[in-house]
């Protein structure tokens, strides 16, 4: 039966019309009803849905989204609903006491949540020690490691910053617990790969969650080997196959700086 979206607005993708309504059947829009016409339609043989007012829209495009390692982290250690640091401190607690797995990771955290916006190791010890922690913040630019993970990546207060980032530390120089930009893979070259088929269950999960906010479309920003994860190219390709990938997705396949132009024929031939 057909669907009427009604009493309220339709953005068509380019205009705005007031008072329009939408007619979808089978899943497609079959008509933008406008208001003169709307008494013409026998309401008997369709399923109405009341705007209240609201406003129908095309889905929105993200042009700058990571789905499959948004995906994991939700997966893992999802620290997105918290705000304040006692909440990130009991959302981590609470997943290393169901999660034996050897690394706690994940990520989600907000710096308007922290002095600074830099959480401290000592913080995270207290919730856990015995194994290490590395969980990048919402926007992927710093991570929270604890002092475990500190240990394991040899990280002291003689550990020199990378050209492409900066080892966040306490008034004596030891490492405080927050790693910027290419600090954060002193720690993450060390964590395994996931799996692939942990790749394509974070793609699912990135998927259904910007569905859930109406984003249809998207870039992934980057398709290649970074952050301590693999090329996720060839979990699109297998999405693709077996119809888990139903959104429309450009990949910007990611340039590595040591390679320079020695890489131009393998982005070609992966570009096809």
């Amino acid at each position: 039966m057909p669907t009427l979206f009604t009493a309220g607005s339709v953005f068509d993708g380019r205009r705005h019309l007031t008072g329009h309504s939408l007619l979808v059947e089978e899943g497609r829009v079959v008509a933008v009803v406008d208001p003169g016409r709307l008494d013409t339609l026998d309401r008997r043989d369709h399923d109405v849905v009341d705007l209240a007012g609201g406003l129908v829209s095309p889905g929105f495009t993200d042009a700058h989204a990571h789905p499959i390692q948004g995906g994991l982290e939700r997966l893992q250690c999802d620290l997105t609903d918290g705000s304040t640091r006692e909440d990130y401190l009991a959302m981590v607690r609470a997943y290393a006491e169901r999660y034996d797995g050897e690394w706690i990771t994940g990520g989600g955290w907000a710096m308007a949540s922290f002095p600074g916006g830099t959480p401290s190791a000592a913080d995270l010890d207290s919730a856990v020690r015995d194994r290490p922690v590395f969980l990048p913040n919402r926007d992927h630019h710093g991570g929270w490691v604890n002092s475990r993970a500190l240990e394991l990546a040899g990280i002291t207060a003689e550990t020199p910053d990378p050209p492409d980032g900066r080892i966040e530390r306490l008034p004596d120089g030891s490492p405080q617990g927050t790693l910027h930009e290419g600090a954060m893979d002193l720690v993450a070259r060390l964590m395994p790969l996931p799996e692939p088929a942990e790749y394509a269950a974070g793609l699912v999960e990135g998927q259904r969650y910007l569905f859930s906010l109406g984003v249809t479309a998207w870039q992934d920003a980057i398709v290649g080997a970074y952050a301590g994860m693999a090329d996720t190219g060839s979990t699109y390709l297998d999405a693709v196959a077996n119809g888990d990938l139903v959104a429309d997705v450009v990949g910007a396949l990611w340039w590595d700086r040591e390679l320079g132009l020695a890489q131009i024929p393998d982005l070609v031939a992966r570009r096809r």
